[in-house]
């Protein structure tokens, strides 16, 4: 199975929610457009996000230590997502 890690595309853990959810999402986005199945890596430590669409024949996996953290505040996601 291919990989790419988020961090890759910027997520970093003392980025804000919108700054790792925008880089999680490149990611995934990337990781459907390199082809099937892909992996999508989160590493040890703790990304705080907020809304992340997962897409078709791609896995999120978070490695040992890894947290991805729902942000606390409205903003940080969709307006649709309610």
């Amino acid at each position: 199975m291919k990989t790419v890690s988020i961090r890759d595309f910027g997520a970093a853990e003392g980025n804000t929610a919108v700054e790792n959810a925008a880089a999680i999402q490149r990611a995934i986005d990337e990781a459907r457009v390199r082809g099937i199945p892909f992996r999508v890596v989160v590493p040890p430590g703790t990304f705080s996000t907020g809304t992340l669409r997962i897409r078709s024949h791609v896995e999120l996996h978070l490695e040992k230590g890894a947290v991805l953290k729902a942000s606390t505040c409205p903003k940080d996601y969709n307006a649709n997502d309610a």
